[in-house]
């Protein structure tokens, strides 16, 4: 009996390893894919980088407002 238990352990490690594995080769073909930013996205990110660091609301005041 104790051998089937080990039997059964290892199918199920053999199994979640190869869900691993197609999950890891997943996440790397969309990481080795080359994206391009949109124009409207590129646009929105030069308005922010202009924008000054002081208009912005500290993180410590949103927590003040949320966290009560």
């Amino acid at each position: 009996m104790k051998n089937t238990s080990l039997e059964q352990a290892l199918e199920y490690i053999h199994k979640d390893i190869g869900e691993i594995k197609f999950e890891l080769r997943r996440i790397s073909s969309i990481i080795e894919e080359d994206f391009e930013l949109s124009e409207s996205t590129k646009k929105e990110l030069e308005k922010a980088r202009k924008e000054s660091l002081s208009d912005y609301i500290d993180h410590e005041e949103v927590l003040k407002e949320f966290v009560k």
